[in-house]
């Protein structure tokens, strides 16, 4: 734990240390742009490929000597609360924090990954939603089991993608994004630590038979693209009107509560 404390602050540090770089000059204007069409290719394609072993990877997650006792089960089930609803308060209160410490930085990050993880989570459930996808604790011997629509009426049928491989993936790279305009060097351990742990809620979900292999591979595409995709876009072009109100708004304390004063400029 002591570790992982240590971990956070130094991201603090680094972030906090050095600060946003702004381009001499604005690139394209769309957000979305056919390079990314390549990468949600490599998504579908790569889930394709894999799901032709979803069966095989599931069974053997569900072997008895991978399960283990019941007090493994127990402390992989405790994982899963790494997921859509934390993660996104979690980046709320880092913006407000950042507000309320006059930190533009911490703002700044705060800002861009709730932005990423709503958008991820509403990109995700356009997708579950309509494919229908069955779970394989529902359907442990066909992987190809689709109902169209039936994810807007059948939980067990909003498994494609893993929403929480998804929102881990997002988190990863919005922070990985960060430390790379503000200080490109430390991305070399930075990096690969959070990847490497943002891999565990997709994990998880596979240990306890809640996704195949090939949405948590889509989920972590997904969420790295989209999460990728905020802060590049944010930070290689003038601010929105969202933006320039919510990272130049003054938030100070109150009688009665918070006071929010627009500081903006145009």
């Amino acid at each position: 734990m002591s570790r992982i404390v240590r971990l956070i602050q130094a991201l603090v540090v680094l972030l906090v240390a050095t600060p946003r770089r702004t381009p001499a000059q604005d690139t394209a204007k769309t957000f979305f742009t056919r390079h990314d069409v390549f990468w949600a290719s490599v998504g579908l394609a790569g889930g394709a490929a894999i799901s032709i072993f979803d069966k095989r990877i599931a069974n053997w997650w569900q072997s008895p000597s991978v399960q283990g006792s019941s007090s493994r089960h127990d402390f992989v089930k405790s994982l899963t609360v790494v997921n859509e609803a934390p993660l996104t308060i979690g980046a709320v209160v880092t913006y407000g924090v950042g507000r309320l410490a006059h930190s533009e930085t911490i703002a700044d990050v705060g800002l861009h990954a709730t932005e990423a993880l709503v958008l991820t989570v509403g990109v995700s459930e356009a997708i579950r939603g309509p494919l229908g996808r069955l779970r394989p604790r529902e359907s442990q011997d066909d992987q190809y089991n689709f109902l169209f629509w039936g994810g807007f009426t059948d939980f067990a049928r909003r498994s494609y993608p893993s929403l929480h491989s998804a929102v881990g993936f997002t988190t990863a790279s919005v922070i990985v994004q960060e430390v790379r305009f503000r200080h490109p060097s430390a991305n070399v351990w930075v990096a690969p630590i959070l990847y490497t742990a943002a891999l565990i809620p997709g994990v998880t979900r596979m240990y306890l038979n809640e996704h195949w292999a090939s949405d948590v591979f889509s989920g972590a595409v997904l969420g790295t693209m989209l999460g990728t995709k905020v802060v590049h876009y944010a930070h290689t072009h003038k601010r929105n009107r969202l933006d320039r109100w919510m990272l130049g708004a003054i938030i100070t304390p109150s009688a009665n509560g918070l006071m929010v004063g627009e500081s903006i400029r145009f």
